[in-house]
């Protein structure tokens, strides 16, 4: 996978570099990020990375990870503000106006629903993660792969193909992993980190969210709801409840898994994801979202009982048009 030589004259040109990406980042946004900081860092760029949000706790084992700047830290403007990971503008957050501000925009994503949005946009949605594609820009500018751009992009790769299980895992994905852990990637590490150690008040929550999963359209909808209350209760954050959805769509018979999460202002952040048939990327577009065919998210205004009543309604007619049929 090679990168456009536009991008890649861009970021030798550019003097100053911010990178950024979506608000509530997760292992493929952070573990991007963080691999293009300490490339760009090895070749002298000083770039800054900026954030909406902080780092989620999960993820602080990452190198450089102590680096990361929120967006009231970074000043502009820049020479080249690079977003990853990022459907649209909108979803870098607190970041927009830094990325504004910036000379040229270039925009490196793999989600089907980008809109396009910068200067530069290299958008491949056969890649299986922006940290893909991230690897091909390191190699491309000419900067060995060492254990800790290694890591950063491991850390990408298996959590966007959820530990390389959902289709969007292709052989040019395990080619990368595998030129990863022989740059020094220690998959069993980073495995650790992420999946295995885990604060017990975020499993007493995921605990109570499990319990409270509703069942529609004959057991092909499962959802689950994450409050602000119930966040508050069990003393976690919101980037704590990353991968709760999975063991929704985990359940035998459920198509679509649905959570709505509350957070700050009022707003329910909702994330789906499908197993066979359902493309939730278009059911999350038109709620001004967007992702995957199979795993894609959006943030809402609320309240909670009407977004949710709106939204399984949605996803009724989803199961429909993909050929489901279900009795009460």
């Amino acid at each position: 996978m090679s990168a456009p030589e536009e991008l890649l004259q861009a970021i030798m040109d550019a003097k100053s570099i911010l990178i950024t990406t979506h608000v509530a980042p997760d292992g493929d946004a952070i573990g991007s990020a963080l691999a293009l900081k300490i490339a760009l860092d090895r070749m002298g760029k000083g770039p800054r990375v900026g954030l909406s949000d902080p780092v989620p706790e999960f993820l602080r084992f990452l190198p450089e990870a102590d680096s990361i700047e929120t967006a009231e830290c970074v000043g502009g403007p820049f020479d080249l503000a690079l977003v990853l990971d990022c459907g649209s503008l909108d979803r870098v957050g607190k970041c927009e106006n830094a990325v504004v501000s910036s000379r040229k925009v270039a925009n490196v994503d793999h989600h089907t629903t980008n809109t396009h949005f910068a200067d530069i946009n290299w958008v491949d949605s056969e890649a299986a993660a922006t940290a893909q594609m991230a690897a091909g820009i390191i190699r491309d500018l000419g900067v060995e792969f060492d254990p800790d751009i290694a890591a950063c992009l491991f850390a990408g790769l298996s959590t966007d193909t959820g530990s390389f299980r959902y289709s969007n895992t292709s052989a040019d994905t395990f080619r990368v992993a595998a030129a990863l852990v022989d740059a020094g990637a220690r998959p069993w590490e980073i495995a650790q980190n992420i999946y295995d150690t885990k604060p017990y008040k975020s499993l007493s929550a995921l605990a109570e969210a499990i319990l409270g999963i509703q069942f529609s359209s004959g057991g092909l909808i499962a959802s689950m709801e994450i409050t602000a209350e119930m966040m508050e209760r069990h003393g976690i954050t919101e980037s704590e409840t990353e991968g709760f959805i999975g063991y929704a769509r985990s359940i035998e018979g459920v198509e679509v898994a649905v959570a709505f999460r509350e957070v700050e202002d009022g707003l329910i952040r909702i994330g789906f994801r499908s197993k066979e048939k359902v493309d939730v990327a278009e059911v999350a577009a038109e709620y001004g979202g967007g992702g995957h065919v199979r795993a894609s998210g959006c943030t809402v205004p609320g309240p909670l009982a009407e977004v949710k009543s709106n939204v399984i309604s949605r996803l009724n007619r989803a199961l429909a048009e993909a050929g489901y049929t279900w009795t009460e």
